[in-house]
């Protein structure tokens, strides 16, 4: 096998988290990068530690003894700690990662590493016997990828070098030109699509949609191997302007790309807290229940769409 070329040692990017075998990120068993930064802020985000860029703390309270370490070393108050509890203030905190060095049990950490692509690479190689035997490889994630556009590119351009099979889950909310650019690079593109309604999408994702459903277009138009991958949550987007919207959208398209519905789910909500914010999704909203989407997966059936859900 190929090594991948000297010049991405010297490439870097933020990267929140690998996740090896992963089953539900494209086919086969693969390893899942996942990249910090994101242009959308989904009301049912279940990843928040991708929304921003940069490093930043995350406080698993059920470890914290309440020791105050860490408040001690904070030179700018980012940690309230009493004997009954203990909170972030994330206005003060710069995030410098002094109080993740002084808690002794790992209840402090920072997520968010910069990490080179040869890095990246060195652990995605690990994993090189199991995409073999079963079809897999790495697919970047987020967050969205396309926020380290050229980081992405250098981590694709080196997983083909070496023989991998890539994907991208993506909302494809970027310019034509960077997809072009990926496209040679990506055996598989996920595309997320949270809303076809221009209105009902800026309410629920905070950004448009008329970039994201003309990229989509134009993929299909040019062949590009795709899933639509849509969410489904109770309360937010599981309406019947959605699926009405969906089918219209769908024949559209010369070439409909397969869809797979993903249920929404609750593991999302201790993430919030844990990083000093409050969920942007009420506790009390259910999660997903597969029979409620399966009359949806039925209908596109019936219009000739490939479905499956995850």
């Amino acid at each position: 096998m190929l090594r991948s070329p000297v010049m991405i040692r010297s490439m870097h990017g933020w990267v929140f988290n690998i996740q090896r075998f992963s089953l539900h990120d494209g086919p086969g068993i693969r390893t899942t990068v996942f990249l910090k930064g994101c242009p959308l802020r989904c009301a049912w985000c279940h990843n928040p530690e991708g929304l921003e860029s940069g490093p930043q703390i995350r406080l698993t309270l059920n470890l914290c003894t309440r020791c105050g370490r860490c408040a001690a070393v904070c030179e700018h108050g980012g940690h309230e700690v009493t004997a009954e509890t203990h909170r972030l203030r994330l206005a003060d905190c710069v995030r410098c990662g002094r109080c993740a060095e002084a808690c002794l049990i790992g209840a402090l950490e920072m997520v968010g590493k910069r990490m080179s692509a040869e890095d990246v690479l060195a652990v995605v190689r690990r994993d090189v016997p199991f995409y073999e035997q079963s079809g897999g490889g790495m697919t970047l994630s987020g967050g969205e990828p396309l926020v380290q556009f050229a980081f992405s590119r250098a981590l694709l351009r080196a997983a083909k070098a070496e023989g991998m099979h890539t994907a991208i889950e993506t909302s494809a909310l970027a310019p034509w030109p960077r997809l072009t650019a990926l496209a040679p690079l990506l055996d598989l593109w996920l595309v997320d699509l949270k809303h076809t309604d221009p209105t009902r999408h800026r309410a629920l994702t905070g950004a448009p949609n008329r970039r994201i459903l003309s990229n989509i277009r134009r993929m299909t138009d040019a062949g590009w191997p795709l899933i639509l991958r849509v969410p489904w949550v109770p309360q937010r987007n599981a309406e019947p302007g959605l699926l009405d919207g969906l089918l219209a959208f769908l024949r559209s398209l010369p070439n409909p790309p397969p869809v797979e519905f993903m249920p929404y789910h609750r593991l999302g909500l201790g993430k919030w807290a844990a990083l000093g914010g409050e969920s942007t999704m009420p506790g009390d909203i259910p999660a997903a229940d597969r029979a409620e989407i399966e009359p949806w997966a039925e209908r596109l059936r019936g219009a000739g769409i490939d479905v499956k859900l995850d």
